[in-house]
């Protein structure tokens, strides 16, 4: 089974939450949040990309994938990043909270576009030994534009559920706003609003991150 680079066991994560799942489509800034609440909770940080592409943008199998998501799940304490549709019931059925960063399709567009320029660039190595090739920008892309809608619809009845179930759910278009809502680090900024028992409706919109590719930077003054 391929493993994810960043699949090991930290102490350190034995205060709540400790299984948190984060959602959102291309660009929204999961992983960047993934590694930031790692280094805040000293759990383990996964990227499901890392289970889905194997070397050569080969797609993972769906009973592999589903095994690997699997046994992620199983485990006592983890930080996973993953719109992937698949993995929705394992995870759900795990996490204890749920964060949706639900960006606007222009803030996506911005970011993917970013990030997807550098990595062409810099032949950047992704996930097993992965390297994006124009193709797969021009894929990415498409894939953002044309899933955003479709990632709202799935995503509010899924907190809906979660939220009934008193699963802790965060809906935010600011990553640091989470960040802060799990961490506390920066007691004076914006909490992300959450409910135990609704999901609170989204930001209408936010600015595109000071640098077009870190989310957590802060945002330009309109």
């Amino acid at each position: 089974m391929t493993r994810d680079p960043e699949d090991t066991d930290l102490p350190g994560c034995a205060s709540a939450p400790q299984r948190i799942w984060l959602l959102g489509p291309p660009g929204a800034g999961k992983t960047t949040l993934g590694r930031r609440l790692a280094e805040g909770l000293a759990c383990p940080h996964h990227e499901l990309d890392a289970y889905f592409w194997h070397q050569g943008w080969t797609r993972a199998d769906s009973d592999g994938f589903h095994a690997a998501v699997t046994e992620l799940a199983a485990r006592e304490t983890w930080i996973i990043d993953g719109q992937y549709h698949d993995a929705h019931p394992v995870l759900a059925s795990r996490a204890d909270t749920v964060i949706w960063l639900d960006v606007p399709l222009g803030v996506a567009l911005w970011r993917v576009t970013r990030r997807t320029l550098r990595r062409l660039l810099t032949r950047t190595a992704l996930w097993n030994d992965n390297r994006e090739t124009l193709g797969s920008a021009l894929g990415l892309l498409v894939w953002t534009a044309r899933s955003h809608r479709n990632v709202a619809a799935v995503n509010r009845p899924l907190l809906a559920r979660l939220a009934a179930r008193d699963v802790r759910t965060v809906r935010t278009a600011s990553a640091q706003a989470a960040l802060t809502e799990l961490l506390g680090a920066h007691p004076a900024a914006p909490a992300a609003r959450r409910t135990a028992g609704r999901t609170p409706a989204a930001p209408s919109s936010e600015p595109p991150a000071s640098d077009g590719t870190d989310p957590l930077a802060p945002a330009r003054r309109q």
